[in-house]
């Protein structure tokens, strides 16, 4: 009992940070030029393909649904489609590319940055990279579309299981690491 009061307060801690994990995310490789996009996002859970018209509850990126941290505790099934959204202010400078950085989404998600597709990604544990200089503005708004099939042995899933129970975990869904932008020049390193 003592052990679920401490991970409560410290979940409740988290979900009062408005940015949580704000470090840069890569210290073997750092920019100055980068710009944090964890906290606060909007996000359903349907069965649909479209994109959802309201948005209304919220999620605290980057922790999956399933967690505590999140503030939500929902699972993921496999038929349904879980759909993030964030609003986000960005000052470009010429002649550097916009590069947007997720740490990892479990499992299977497609990327869009003002209403137009970037990108998508397939497995649950790899970090990856979009360019997105030709989409990005000033006031833009991020669209992520998340498919997990769980305990599918077509992607790793580690020791998450649907019924979970002895060896298995409670399957973890969707944006589970840090979310970020950064501008580097034309010619850059990637890690």
């Amino acid at each position: 009992a003592q052990d679920e009061l401490a991970k409560k307060e410290a979940a409740e801690k988290v979900a009062q940070e408005e940015m949580p994990l704000n470090d840069y995310p890569r210290p073997q490789l750092v920019r100055d030029n980068w710009q944090n996009l964890n906290g606060s996002w909007f996000y359903v859970i349907n069965q649909q393909e479209e994109k959802p018209s309201h948005w209304t509850e919220k999620i605290k990126v980057p922790f999956s649904p399933e967690s505590l941290l999140s503030g939500v505790q929902k699972n993921v099934r496999p038929e349904d489609t879980l759909w993030y959204k964030r609003d986000f202010h960005y000052e470009m400078i010429k002649n550097k590319k916009v590069i947007l950085h997720f740490g990892a989404v479990d499992q299977m998600c497609e990327v869009w940055l003002n209403g137009i597709l970037v990108g998508s990604h397939e497995g649950g544990y790899w970090p990856f990279s979009i360019d997105i200089t030709s989409s990005v503005k000033a006031e833009n708004e991020l669209i992520v579309k998340v498919k997990d099939a769980s305990d599918n042995p077509i992607h790793a899933y580690g020791k998450q299981k649907q019924v979970h129970g002895e060896i298995w975990y409670t399957p973890q869904s969707g944006i589970w690491q840090t979310v970020w932008i950064e501008q580097v020049p034309e010619t850059y390193i990637s890690a």
